[in-house]
């Protein structure tokens, strides 16, 4: 695997970041920790060093995970992404929920500390960004990142701390950051590592219009897996099936492949939940799309994502 630096910092990440978002278990259904562990020891052992958790990912539970799967592991060669979650952005909790996460995680510095998003209740900005440059002079956090953030929001931030990445949700059928982040972005060399990369399963191929998911699985409530919207998603993969023949690959790894290539992207977020699927998704580093190719599957995917409404998130229409 090859290694990018995140924005201004000193921090590397790997091309593809090991999600584990889905290990945590309350949101995706099906994960089991044994096999979470086993996966996240095969993405380490083959290159892929760069963890992506968050609090919020079952309060912890994620977190637990990472940090008893690297248990052993060289800890300079890893990247240990995590997130400050809404309810511990004010100013005198923000070190509280550090510190709560390396416990979890069982370390002593977090290379890049997100807020997972804006605050909703009236926390200013300039509150969270204080503690947090706090923390990162204490050497408990290497650098700050800002999730699912507005070009606005993140112009504020910047205000007060250096950001050296953000993180959107971004695929071939969400591209909501192309609207106006990507390029401020690229303009004050800020990272983006992009999550949801195979739009929570539907890049991959294995569903179809007829998919049902259970009212446990978040997915149940996603706009994108709404009609007409999830019928059009679908469409976007079965038009994406011929360069994947071409390629010798899985749908999942042209669609990861298209996102490791598009300017601005430092790295995608991938989720796994088993050593098999690691592998899979390495396979995304293992070839790359002609210029022509990606600009025609730029165009199909344009066709789908440039005319979906502006939704809240990924996660919630309004």
């Amino acid at each position: 695997m090859n290694t990018k630096q995140l924005g201004k910092s000193n921090v590397k990440v790997s091309d593809q970041i090991f999600g584990c978002w889905a290990i945590g278990g309350t949101y995706f259904t099906g994960a089991e920790d044994e096999k979470s562990i086993a996966a996240i020891r095969e993405a380490v052992d083959h290159g892929i060093t760069s963890l992506d958790t968050a609090y919020i990912y079952g309060n912890g539970h994620s977190e637990q995970i990472v940090g008893q799967a690297v248990k052993g592991y060289d800890r300079e060669k890893l990247t240990i992404i995590t997130k400050l979650w809404k309810t511990w952005m004010a100013k005198d909790l923000v070190e509280t929920a550090c510190d709560q996460s390396l416990k979890a995680l069982d370390m002593d510095y977090i290379d890049v500390y997100f807020i997972h998003y804006p605050s909703d209740t009236g926390v200013p900005i300039a509150d969270t960004m204080e503690a947090l440059m706090k923390l990162k002079e204490k050497g408990k956090i290497r650098c700050i990142g800002v999730s699912n953030f507005s070009k606005d929001q993140l112009m504020e931030a910047c205000k007060y701390g250096q950001i050296d990445v953000i993180q959107p949700c971004y695929s071939l059928v969400w591209r909501f950051l192309d609207l106006e982040e990507m390029d401020y972005c690229i303009q004050n060399q800020i990272g983006i590592i992009s999550y949801c990369t195979l739009a929570q399963g539907i890049l991959t191929g294995k569903f179809n219009k007829d998919t049902r998911f259970s009212k446990e699985d978040g997915r149940s409530r996603a706009p994108l897996f709404q009609s007409p919207y999830f019928e059009g998603a679908l469409d976007v993969v079965d038009r994406l099936r011929p360069f994947a023949q071409k390629y010798d690959v899985t749908l999942a790894q042209l669609s990861i492949r298209w996102v490791m290539q598009k300017e601005g992207i430092t790295a995608p977020i991938v989720g796994a939940k088993s050593p098999a699927q690691v592998q899979d998704n390495r396979k995304a580093s293992s070839f790359v799309l002609s210029d022509s190719d990606f600009a025609a599957i730029d165009e199909i995917s344009k066709a789908f994502a440039y005319q979906l409404p502006r939704f809240k998130t990924f996660f919630t229409a309004k």
